[in-house]
C-alpha cells in the first residue's frame, strides 16, 4: 500500500540557508528521529548519493539514497533500504526576506511487518518530530 506524507512549515529564516543546510546530508543524523549516522557516499554535478543508518523497533536499517538538488528542491529517491520504494522532496521557497515556507512530501511503500507497525499517526508524529529538531538546529547555525 502507498503511503503519502505532505507537511510544510513556514520559517523565521533565509530561504538560502534553510536550504544550505537540508542539503548538508552529513546534517541528518542530526535532527532525523532514530538516524545514528549519515554519511555521503558520491557527490556529482548532478546529484548526490547518500547512506543513513537508523535503528529503529530494536533493528539497525540502512537506507541509500539519490538526492538531486536544484535551485529550491531536492529530490530524494531510495537506491537502496528497507522501503519497496521511497521517492521524496523537499521544497524551499522565499517568503520574504526573513521567511521561509518548507516543504516536504513524499510517498512510499513499507514491507508488509513495518507497514502493520507503523500507522498513519506515527508517521505523521515522526515527520513533526523531525520538522522540529531541524529548525531548533537551524536557529542555532
Amino acid at each position: 500500500m502507498t503511503r503519502k506524507i505532505d507537511f510544510s512549515k513556514s520559517v523565521k529564516e533565509d530561504s538560502l540557508k534553510v536550504y544550505n543546510q537540508i542539503a548538508k546530508f552529513e546534517n541528518y543524523a542530526s535532527y532525523i528521529p532514530g538516524c545514528k549516522k549519515s554519511v555521503l557516499i558520491e557527490k556529482e554535478k548532478e546529484y548526490e548519493i547518500g547512506q543513513l543508518e537508523f535503528n529503529f523497533l530494536l533493528r539497525d536499517y540502512l537506507i541509500k539514497s539519490k538526492n538531486i538538488l536544484s535551485e529550491n528542491t531536492i529530490k530524494i529517491e531510495q537506491v537502496e533500504g528497507p522501503f519497496n520504494f521511497f521517492e521524496g522532496e523537499w521544497r524551499i521557497s522565499k517568503i520574504n526576506d526573513l521567511d521561509t515556507l518548507i516543504e516536504f512530501r513524499a510517498k512510499f511503500e513499507l514491507p508488509l511487518i513495518l507497514n502493520n507497525l507503523l500507522s498513519d499517526k506515527v508517521i505523521n508524529s515522526f515527520c513533526e518530530v523531525l520538522i522540529n529538531a531541524f529548525i531548533d538546529k537551524l536557529s542555532k547555525v
